[in-house]
């Protein structure tokens, strides 16, 4: 097979690929065997007619066509491995002449560059907001509510009810929501199932019913709702109101953790207020520093690799959106925008992406940051526990224990990186790094918390009903260790 080697642009050199004779009769011999075993050619059992008895029956510019199936990525593959290239991407390839010798021309784009810029000046004065004896006691409000108990009243409505009611809603005859029994949080300013409808409650006796009508907002997420008047039937069943209990030691010991007084109580929730400040200040450093590291790099990306990139963010979307049975097609109609709109997006989504990590990658090198075995044992022990916990697995993530370790070896190395730029960020004029080391170490554990609380309240909100959202007794803080989340 003859290769030569054109023009060498954006990172994507372009190969001129001739296929020889042995190569393409292995294909054309493949390509028989797969004709063949599908046509019927009189005189012959399917799958056994002879190739020139085929190609005289389909032609062999069928035959030809039906082989480059298998030949081109064949040929591109042997051709990328004999020139020593390290593709970064799956090379685009066009097939520039089939007769009388295949002729193809690929694409490849080569693995990205990228000069770190001068990071020693880069300087961050962040502090971490701090924690005030309002927000404490915030706090504290929040998870007495949440242990209250819910009574039976015989009173009319009032704002903040838990009623059992059922409602019929219409919008030009057509019904787009029904319940029955169900329980309702009437407090003010509810959304659900349109703004004002909580507001129309108020004042209906148990046992009593009510129609009303309520112009819907022009800028409504269901945009077939948008600006119509929709058109309620309500019946209310029972009425509940919330008992608060009284804030002391007794309370305080039920919620256990070790937690026996008011003045634990107070302690523990503004040590984990102090712990999410330290986290999100840990957060914002990093945005702020990867951007600044970016800003002050060079870069060389090939234009394949980043529409290859682009196809995982949009498959990301698309694996996201499929969690709330949300299609690509309705998310495309939601937002307004173009399938080409969206696809510009993702390039430049996974430009910033491959850029971020490039510099992570060149900032580890630069330092000679290298992860201890302990680390990478560690980390690979969690990759396994998320995998037995049934945890969907990532486009890229590695499916064997060796491509494992390289994966998390590159990770630490990333992770470790980040690190070290921030202490750089964060140092004095003595050059003393104060707080980014202490900063990671100490908001891990907070990290954790916050990504399992978040995803616990999606896996919530999504199977909340779209119409009316519904609420049993609301759920008891179990521990100080999440009551911190109710004054965000």
């Amino acid at each position: 097979m003859k290769v030569t080697q054109g023009e060498t642009k954006d990172r994507q050199i372009v190969l001129h690929i001739e296929v020889d004779d042995e190569l393409l009769e292995q294909h054309l011999g493949r390509a028989h065997q797969k004709v063949a075993s599908r046509v019927n050619v009189p005189g012959f059992r399917k799958g056994k007619a002879p190739r020139s008895v085929v190609e005289r029956f389909v032609g062999r510019e069928y035959l030809l066509e039906e082989a480059m199936e298998s030949l081109v990525p064949a040929a591109v593959n042997l051709a990328v491995k004999e020139e020593d290239l390290n593709a970064s991407a799956t090379p685009s390839v066009s097939i520039t002449e089939r007769e009388p010798v295949v002729k193809i021309d690929a694409t490849v784009p080569l693995p990205p560059e990228a000069t770190l810029g001068d990071y020693s000046t880069i300087s961050f004065d962040d502090k971490a907001e701090e924690v005030t004896d309002e927000q404490v006691e915030e706090s504290v409000k929040h998870l007495v509510e949440a242990n209250a108990d819910w009574n039976d009243v015989e009173r009319p409505v009032e704002a903040g009810d838990l009623i059992t009611f059922s409602v019929t809603g219409k919008v030009d005859g057509e019904t787009f929501v029904e319940q029955k029994d169900s329980q309702y949080l009437a407090e003010a300013d509810n959304p659900n199932p349109v703004p004002g409808f909580s507001e129309q409650l108020v004042g209906i006796e148990p046992g009593g019913s009510k129609q009303f009508s309520i112009d819907i907002p022009a800028d409504f997420a269901r945009s077939e709702l948008a600006g119509k008047s929709a058109e309620f039937d309500v019946s209310v069943a029972s009425v509940r109101e919330k008992s608060l209990p009284e804030l002391n030691d007794e309370l305080v010991k039920g919620l256990g953790e070790g937690i026996n007084t008011v003045a634990d109580l107070r302690s523990r929730i503004r040590e984990n207020l102090e712990a999410r400040s330290e986290q999100a200040l840990r957060e914002s450093l990093e945005e702020k520093v990867v951007d600044e590291l970016v800003e002050r790099s060079t870069f060389e990306l090939a234009p394949l690799m980043i529409e290859h990139e682009a196809e995982h963010v949009l498959q990301d979307q698309q694996n996201a959106l499929a969690q709330y049975n949300i299609s690509f097609e309705q998310y495309i109609a939601q937002t307004g925008k173009s399938t080409e709109e969206l696809i510009e997006e993702a390039k430049k989504t996974a430009e910033s992406r491959v850029k971020r990590t490039l510099v992570m990658d060149r900032l580890a090198e630069a330092e000679k940051i290298e992860p201890t075995d302990e680390e990478i044992d560690q980390e690979i022990e969690v990759w396994k526990a998320r995998q037995s916990d049934g945890q969907s697995r990532g486009h890229d993530e590695p499916t064997d224990d060796e491509s494992t370790r390289t994966a998390v070896v590159a990770v630490l190395k990333r992770r470790k990186a980040i690190d070290r730029a921030i202490e750089i960020a964060q140092s004095d004029t003595n050059g003393s790094k104060p707080t980014a080391r202490k900063t990671a170490k100490k908001t891990t554990k907070a990290k954790s918390k916050t990504a399992a609380k978040a995803s616990n309240k999606s896996d919530k909100s999504a199977e909340a009903d779209p119409d009316v959202a519904t609420s049993d007794k609301p759920e008891a803080a179990d521990t100080a260790e999440n009551v911190e989340t109710a004054s965000t």
